[in-house]
């Protein structure tokens, strides 16, 4: 579970349905459907985001722990579903400690890098063993601190199942010049479904590989089009500016600048376009395939209206230099939670709190430090 999307991440529609979601059109008419409800609001949350904001800046980042926790207790306590409300119940200290542990390894690499980046690239790779500890400390403490009627979250991953998914999947990756990628996503994302639970009952997962392949295709596909015809239509631009600023210079922009706006232009929507194709296919087709016990998922978005999101957003963003940031976050939540659908066939009573660990927040500072992707 990630930040964007408070106790649940889910995404877009599935352009492949597991064998098991065909007949989900029968077993749906004898299941209550609950929808997920958003009640946020952009500038209550507006409010709460410019205080974490000048709070972090006044204590030198001190408050940071603080502001996260306040941030995600008012994202968690305005989702719903039906007339109970999640809730976020991380304590900020044992955050701040990670932080500071998770700062002291960066300072370290950045001293190893001034001295020779031979002493850099050693120490990264000594640190690369911790990846997996991380990812299953930071999906422990993050789901722990996850509740929904009293009742937590849970993760029971080990730590070679984790070392598995994460460093060593890169390197098959690597290897296999992406080929191999769709294949390691599909196993990273069972991997955390299936060891994640919820009071006494674990989740489960039916997704196979197959449409990771025709998602990342696709994506492939399209970003090659879009790269070489807008590099085409960019050089025609370019050759007509030029033999038109042969007659008359004055009359035409740099070729040079005209031809990095350009490509600023291009990289952007190419950007957009991955981002706003993988989250609506790939988490979506994550939660149509993820079950809690006999409770099904059910998640339809559209990849026009969240691209649509993405961009105006980003161009709002810019437009406020930052300030429209907690805007766009509550605009993808309402979007997204709306289209989020749970078919429950066990009774809600039926769920008991499980056995609770003690779980530090010094992986789950790491993993976002690092930039891993641990939420489903």
């Amino acid at each position: 579970m990630n930040d964007d999307a408070g106790p649940v991440d889910p995404g877009g529609e599935s352009p492949v349905s597991p064998p098991e979601l065909h007949s989900r059109s029968v077993a749906e008419t004898s299941s209550q459907a609950r929808q997920l409800r958003f009640t946020g609001d952009g500038r209550e949350y507006f409010r709460i985001w410019i205080v974490n904001v000048a709070l972090t800046l006044l204590t030198l980042g001190i408050y940071s722990a603080w502001a996260k926790v306040r941030a995600r207790r008012y994202l968690y306590g305005n989702v719903w579903l039906g007339d109970d409300a999640f809730d976020y119940t991380a304590n900020p200290v044992a955050i701040l400690r990670g932080r500071l542990l998770v700062a002291t390894v960066l300072v370290l690499l950045w001293f190893a890098q001034i001295l020779s980046i031979w002493y850099y690239y050693a120490a990264f790779l000594a640190l690369m063993p911790l990846v997996p500890w991380v990812v299953v400390r930071a999906r422990s403490f993050q789901l722990r601190r996850s509740e929904y009627r009293g009742i937590a979250f849970g993760f029971s991953g080990k730590y070679w199942d984790a070392a598995v998914w994460y460093p060593l999947s890169w390197v098959a990756s690597i290897a296999t010049l992406g080929l191999a990628r769709p294949f390691t996503v599909f196993g990273r994302d069972r991997f955390l479904v299936t060891e994640s639970s919820f009071g006494n009952r674990t989740f489960g997962y039916v997704g196979t590989p197959r449409p990771y392949y025709g998602m990342y295709v696709v994506t492939v596909i399209v970003v090659g089009v879009l790269y070489i015809g807008g590099g085409i239509l960019l050089f025609a631009v370019v050759v007509a500016r030029t033999m038109a600023s042969s007659s008359d210079p004055g009359t035409a922009v740099p070729d040079v600048a005209f031809m990095m706006i350009g490509g600023v232009v291009l990289g952007g929507s190419v950007l957009l376009f991955i981002a706003a194709y993988l989250r609506t296919r790939l988490l979506s087709y994550r939660w149509n395939s993820s079950r809690l016990g006999n409770n099904e998922f059910k998640l339809d978005l559209s990849f026009s209206t969240m691209l649509w999101l993405y961009a105006s957003n980003t161009v709002a963003i810019m437009a406020t230099f930052g300030l429209f940031v907690p805007f766009a976050r509550i605009r993808v939540l309402r979007y997204v939670l709306g289209q989020f659908l749970v078919f429950q066939r066990d009774d809600a009573n039926s769920f008991e709190s499980g056995e609770r660990q003690r779980v530090g927040a010094t992986g789950a500072e790491a993993a976002g430090e690092f930039g891993l992707e641990i939420g489903i």
